[in-house]
């Protein structure tokens, strides 16, 4: 399976003013129509543009006269998140730019600034000064969204500017190993294409349970959303220091076979391989050889597991650790440390 990209909180409260974020009318009625519900969402969806400079290599800029620098154009979406002109897009959206630009549907247009970039998780905080209060989407819930529950799609397909899709939740905790990303992401049918990167999938309340990402090339109706609880968990950083701090354990694992699950008399767990000398599992006491059966409550069936549920949290954070050591079930509490710079 190839992916590609569609390039293109925990609500944030509003700072500007009290304004409340944007909610379709009580009389709603989806069965009927889903017209008022597009109607209040899509002032608070943009349209993003970027330019980026690159250099031309010197045997082309002699053979065929071609200047020393070139500009590229590059397009994707994103979303209002507060009153005060905050705008969540895809990082890979405005990687590289030279400068942004932001157009909302009624036509006014923005230089944005990018205020943080979150290359693991793939999201970037835009900000803009409209000198306006500006209607905001809330994020909800995408640990409460369910598998069928009816979604939109708002974006900036292809360049053709506002257009909204419709579709269900087709499946959560989906796994893309193309992606490399530190959540597991939402899968939907409402039709996602290049240039929808970063805009949001929104549930039938008119909150956003999902930023729109990638796309699978080859299929019909398969697009993959960031989930919400995890922009909510990284918008406040981005938004006070620019990035994105991870807690590390410092452990290899393996997930255990069923003989070793028998052997071992656990459900589920991911067998010690290597502990990382002077790392938090060092200085813990983890071995080689240990099964860590639970994470922060959760079970730890695989590496993906683990990994996302030390990446979530911040350093120096505890979390609930159960495993086993020398034959004998453990529970305790670790302490994480800062992830190490690639």
């Amino acid at each position: 399976m190839r992916v590609l990209f569609a390039l293109t909180l925990l609500g944030c409260a509003a700072t500007a003013s009290d304004a409340p974020a944007v909610a379709p009318p009580p009389a709603f009625s989806p069965s009927a129509t889903l017209a008022p519900l597009v109607d209040v969402v899509k002032p608070a969806v943009v349209n993003v543009y970027t330019t980026q400079r690159q250099q031309v290599p010197h045997f082309y800029q002699y053979a065929y006269g071609l200047p020393a620098e070139q500009l590229q154009q590059g397009q994707g979406s994103g979303f209002v998140i507060s009153a005060d002109g905050y705008i969540l897009t895809n990082n890979h959206v405005v990687t590289g730019a030279t400068e942004v630009k932001v157009k909302f549907d009624s036509g006014e247009e923005f230089a944005a600034k990018v205020v943080g970039a979150d290359r693991g998780s793939d999201v970037a905080l835009l900000k803009i000064e409209a000198k306006r209060t500006l209607p905001w989407l809330k994020l909800g819930s995408s640990e409460a969204a369910r598998v069928g529950d009816w979604v939109v799609a708002v974006g900036n397909p292809l360049g053709l500017g506002h257009t909204v899709t419709a579709g269900i939740v087709s499946a959560k905790g989906r796994e893309v190993p193309e992606l490399e990303a530190l959540e597991a992401f939402i899968q939907t049918d409402a039709s996602i294409n290049p240039g929808n990167s970063g805009g949001p999938l929104i549930g039938l309340d008119g909150n956003v349970i999902g930023m729109n990402t990638a796309i699978v090339s080859g299929a019909n109706s398969v697009g993959f959303a960031i989930p919400s609880d995890h922009l909510a968990w990284v918008v406040p950083q981005l938004r006070e220091k620019g990035s994105v701090a991870r807690g590390w354990l410092g452990v290899g694992t393996l997930a255990l076979n069923a003989r070793g699950l028998r052997e071992y008399k656990v459900d589920a767990g991911l067998l010690v391989t290597q502990v990382s000398d002077g790392s938090p599992a060092d200085g813990f006491g983890f071995v080689p050889g240990d099964v860590i059966v639970s994470l922060g409550g959760k079970s730890t069936k695989t590496p993906e597991d683990l990994y996302r549920a030390v990446a979530s949290r911040l350093p120096g954070d505890e979390i609930a650790v159960k495993y086993v050591h020398a034959g004998k079930i453990v529970e305790s509490k670790v302490k994480l440390g800062a992830r190490p710079a690639k």
